[in-house]
């Protein structure tokens, strides 16, 4: 990559890296998902496109400029709907962006539709489909399935080992849908997102397991919560 597309690619992402720090202060975040991990979760879904781009021949550039600029709209937006609308919100506060960076009407348009539809299909403006849209959405999608997210799964019910097994149980059961029916769009971004689906079940699974074994081992017969709710997760668990 030349250095003047290594000098864009910096401009955009000093500008997030700005509004993180910015709205780290400014904005009463989940106790779970921070400013700190909205900011870490972009360079990683830069990585992971740049890694998704570089194999199906798309445009790299294009491809990470819209990675980084993605999730831009959290660093902005503290209202429950405004975040539900953060693609095409990001969209627009894209604009000047890249504009500053030295992306032409045309580039911007491609990276600002990905940005749009990364949500859930809908950019709120008039636009074919990219190859850049597909390449952001993969690589959001395999970095939310990542380990990282599996530490963050496991944090919710961090106090409680039963009532942890039981989400993961039931966590467990969605991700088996998700590895029958990949809902991404290129082999690539297929290829890793498996691989990340197979660690979340794996790594919950030993957890459930752990769960089905803190008991007194002779009180083995004693029904669990877990137990109750989830009848099978010992038993999965094993396997």
């Amino acid at each position: 990559m030349d250095a003047v597309r290594r000098h864009r690619l910096d401009h955009i992402a000093e500008h997030v890296e700005a509004q993180y720090r910015r709205s780290a202060v400014q904005i009463n975040w989940d106790p779970v998902f921070t400013a700190r991990y909205r900011w870490e979760h972009t360079q990683r879904v830069a990585h992971y496109g740049d890694l998704i781009a570089k194999a199906e021949g798309h445009d790299r550039e294009l491809c990470m400029a819209a990675c980084l600029l993605h999730d831009i709209a959290y660093f902005h937006c503290g209202e429950e709907e405004d975040w539900r609308e953060h693609g095409r919100i990001g969209a627009e506060l894209s604009r000047p962006v890249l504009a500053d960076a030295g992306f032409s009407r045309e580039e911007s348009d491609t990276i600002r539709y990905a940005i749009a539809i990364h949500v859930d299909g809908k950019a709120g403006f008039s636009h074919p489909p990219t190859p850049v849209a597909d390449v952001v959405s993969d690589a959001d999608n395999v970095d939310r399935f990542s380990a990282v997210r599996v530490v963050l799964w496991c944090m919710t019910e961090r106090d409680d080992l039963q009532k942890m097994a039981i989400m993961l149980g039931q966590r467990v059961e969605r991700l088996r849908t998700y590895r029958e029916r990949s809902p991404l769009k290129t082999a690539t971004g297929q290829r890793l997102f498996a691989e990340q689906v197979d660690l979340q079940i794996a790594f919950f699974e030993a957890i459930i397991g752990d769960a089905a074994i803190t008991r007194l081992p002779w009180r083995e017969k004693e029904p669990l919560l877990a137990d109750e709710l989830v009848p099978d997760l010992r038993d999965r668990a094993a396997r």
